[in-house]
């Protein structure tokens, strides 16, 4: 155990260091999201308030959709240079601790990304005066996150040496978050629309996010060693 943690710790610290040390791996999400806002904001104007939240919800999951989409296929880039990647794959290093260690950027990157982007979306599309961000709905989209994030850094290291990276990563991601969006995306409208609260939800569309996300990281979490085991 002593060993995991610390090979965690050192995995983790060196990707901390390469994601500081390359603000554009960040910004460019970042700045994308906003575009992405601004983009709804100019494009629905004057919105009714019955229809507010619906449009907070669209507006909110399609922009962090997307804008994870690029921080999540870029995450096993910094390894390829200088050949780190081979390198790491040679030492007795555990695949669990190297999973995780990029699973914890990548949720920390969303978080980066997925936090401004529910805050500017209540900033921008709400005019009720009512702000529509609360404990429930940030739940939501973490739980959203964490399940995406595990496709991400799955199919980021499937994609790392395929010539086609830039079609094929999109066509398998895609169809894999449709669950998770789904779940989210209805948990939400029932949070904002309905009025219901979340342990109502377990028994429905929440239950089912925690189930896919519980699957995915599984799921993707075996396969990382897989796909990591020196050729």
């Amino acid at each position: 155990m002593k060993t995991f943690l610390a090979q965690y710790r050192a995995l983790l610290w060196q990707a901390v260091q390469v994601e500081w040390a390359n603000a554009e791996r960040w910004l460019s999400p970042l700045l994308f999201s906003g575009t992405m806002i601004l983009l709804f904001v100019f494009t629905f104007g004057t919105v009714e308030p019955k229809f507010i939240p619906q449009l907070y919800i669209a507006a909110t999951f399609l922009t962090a959709f997307f804008s994870l989409q690029i921080s999540f296929s870029r995450v096993l880039e910094p390894d390829m240079q200088d050949r780190v990647f081979d390198q790491l794959r040679t030492y007795p290093i555990s695949p669990s601790a190297w999973f995780l260690s990029k699973y914890t950027i990548v949720i920390a990157l969303g978080v980066l990304i997925l936090a401004p982007t529910l805050f500017l979306s209540d900033l921008f599309l709400n005019v009720s005066g009512k702000s529509l961000l609360n404990g429930s709905l940030a739940i939501i989209a973490l739980m959203a996150l964490l399940s995406l994030g595990a496709l991400g850094v799955l199919l980021s290291t499937m994609m790392l040496r395929s010539n086609a990276k830039q079609i094929l990563y999109p066509l398998i991601y895609f169809p894999l978050t449709i669950p998770v969006l789904l779940s989210a995306v209805e948990s939400s409208h029932a949070i904002l629309v309905d009025g219901k609260d979340l342990s109502y939800l377990m028994s429905s569309w929440l239950g089912l996010l925690v189930i896919f996300g519980i699957m995915y990281f599984t799921l993707c979490l075996l396969l990382f060693g897989e796909l990591v085991k020196p050729e």
